[in-house]
C-alpha cells in the first residue's frame, strides 16, 4: 500500500471520527443514518494534460487520438450520511473519478498505441440541509471539502515494446450541490443531485519526478467541473416513524 493510498485512508478516518462528537450532541429522536450509491457524470478542466498529449501527438507526423481533448468523464461512488435531526446531515463519501484518452501512430515505421488515464479516488466530508419537505419528495443543499489522489498510468505499446509509467498527483477540493430525493419504499430513496466541484492536483509526478508543461510551469490535473449523479440512499432508523 502507498503513502497517497495510506494517507488518503488515514484522513477518512479522521473525518469519521470527527463526525462523532458533533453527531452525538445533536442527537435526539429523529437521529438516524442512511448509505447511498450511486453514479456520476462529470465535466473536467485537464488543460495542461491536453495540452501536453496534443505536444506528445505533434512530435509524430500521423499520429491521432480518440479525443481531441479529455474533458468528462463517468464516475461511481458511495458514502454515509448521519442526521442528527430531520433537515441536517453530515456526509462522508468515496468517489472515483475517470478520466483517459488513447492514441495512435506509426514512428519509424512501427505501429504504436498511447493509453493515458488520470483517475481521481476522492473521500470527502460535508454537511447539508434539507430546505422543502414535503413527504414523498425532499429537496436539500449541501457543501463539503475533500482529498483527490490520482494513481494514473501512461501505457505506451508497440511492436517488441511495452513501456509503463506510472502518473501521481494529489490535492484537496470543494464541492456545492443541490438534492432531489424521493421516496420508493419506507427506507428506499432515489436521489439525483447536480452541482460544481473544484478539484485539481499540485504535484503531479512521473517516475518519481515532477512534471512540468512546455513552458516550465507546473502541471496540474484538474478535475474542476460540473458534476451530476443519480442513484439510490437506504435509511436506517427513524424519520417520522417511517
Amino acid at each position: 500500500m502507498n503513502a497517497r493510498t495510506l494517507h488518503i485512508l488515514s484522513l477518512a478516518c479522521v473525518t469519521l471520527f470527527g463526525f462523532h462528537a458533533p453527531v452525538a450532541l445533536a442527537a435526539g429522536p429523529a437521529k438516524s443514518f442512511s448509505i447511498h450509491a450511486f453514479g456520476s457524470y462529470q465535466s473536467y478542466a485537464m488543460d495542461d494534460v491536453n495540452a501536453n498529449m496534443q505536444v506528445a501527438l505533434a512530435s509524430f507526423p500521423g499520429s491521432t487520438a480518440d479525443k481531441e481533448k479529455i474533458d468528462s468523464g463517468a464516475g461511481f461512488g458511495a458514502g454515509l450520511r448521519i442526521w442528527p435531526r430531520e433537515r441536517i446531515f453530515f456526509s462522508l463519501e468515496f468517489q472515483r473519478l475517470l478520466a483517459s484518452n488513447s492514441g495512435r501512430g506509426t514512428y519509424l515505421g512501427t505501429d504504436y498505441t498511447v493509453d493515458l488515464h488520470v483517475p481521481a479516488t476522492s473521500v470527502t466530508a460535508g454537511l447539508g440541509y434539507v430546505l422543502l419537505d414535503r413527504g414523498r419528495v425532499r429537496t436539500a443543499l449541501s457543501a463539503g471539502v475533500g482529498y483527490y489522489v490520482c494513481t494514473g498510468e501512461l501505457l505506451t505499446r508497440g511492436s517488441g515494446f511495452n513501456e509503463h509509467d506510472n502518473l501521481e498527483g494529489s490535492g484537496f477540493g470543494f464541492h456545492g450541490m443541490g438534492h432531489v430525493l424521493t421516496r420508493i419504499t419506507g427506507r428506499v430513496d432515489m436521489e439525483i443531485a447536480g452541482g460544481y466541484r473544484f478539484a485539481k492536483s499540485t504535484d503531479v509526478t512521473g517516475q518519481g519526478m515532477r512534471i512540468r508543461n512546455s513552458d516550465g510551469s507546473l502541471a496540474q490535473i484538474d478535475w474542476s467541473g460540473v458534476t451530476a449523479r443519480a442513484g439510490l440512499s437506504f435509511r436506517v432508523g427513524s424519520r417520522a416513524e417511517e
